[in-house]
């Protein structure tokens, strides 16, 4: 049998899946810490993890938390523009794939952060008519997953997510009973970091233009 038969869903994440990402905040942190010091970066990490509950994801939660990191606010405001307003870098072949994906299942852009910055982005990649469905949530828990799939009306063993995040699009999904495939980026957020845990309903490719191929069963996850 090949990997993830009897599919019918995919869920795709959106940031350093589809689009880049991470690197907008690795460049932006490297300007700061020329002024602040190395030590910038550690701090940054402990006060973003006390703060996730309460901040969540994306450039303003960021921009809030280099503040209080001791960044001056009115060079992390300028970078968070950047961010906000920057443009939109497709990944290579993540066209060609969500074609591919969509010409065989129903696809589903699953990604997180503030709302109206992922919005921005799916705007400007222009792939939004390729989803049956966007879903842009506040954090990819077990939770999230199940309520999309009660939403869906997709048992958990249809439904396959494919993302760059071992924490977030890996690890709660195989929880919620559903499948996932890892894709890899360059540069991957701390908080978004974990050592893989081997399951017989997970596999890892090279590049998301290879997750069409991996369902095709020509591929070997």
């Amino acid at each position: 049998m090949r990997f993830a038969d009897g599919v019918e869903v995919v869920g795709v994440d959106g940031d350093d899946t589809l689009w880049l990402c991470q690197d907008g905040f690795d460049d932006a942190e490297a300007v700061l810490a020329q002024a602040l010091g190395p030590q910038f970066a550690g701090v940054l990490d402990q006060v973003s993890r006390r703060n996730l509950r309460l901040y969540g994801y994306g450039v303003k939660a960021w921009a809030l938390n280099c503040i209080e990191a001791g960044a001056p606010a009115e060079q992390v405001l300028g970078l968070a523009r950047d961010l906000l307003s920057g443009p939109v870098e497709l990944l290579p072949g993540a066209a060609a794939a969500v074609d591919a994906l969509a010409a065989a299942h129903r696809l589903v852009l699953v990604t997180k952060g503030d709302l109206v910055d992922q919005r921005r982005k799916l705007a400007a990649s222009r792939l939004a008519g390729r989803f049956d469905h966007v879903e842009i949530v506040a954090d990819k828990d077990v939770a999230a997953y199940e309520q999309l799939l009660r939403f869906l009306g997709c048992p958990p063993d249809r439904f396959l997510m494919v993302g760059n995040s071992e924490v977030s699009d890996v690890a709660p999904v195989l929880d919620a009973g559903g499948w996932a495939v890892h894709v890899p980026h360059t540069t991957t957020w701390s908080l978004e970091r974990a050592d893989p845990t081997p399951h017989p309903r997970r596999a890892q490719v090279g590049s998301l233009g290879q997750v069409p191929t991996l369902l095709q069963g020509r591929l070997q996850g």
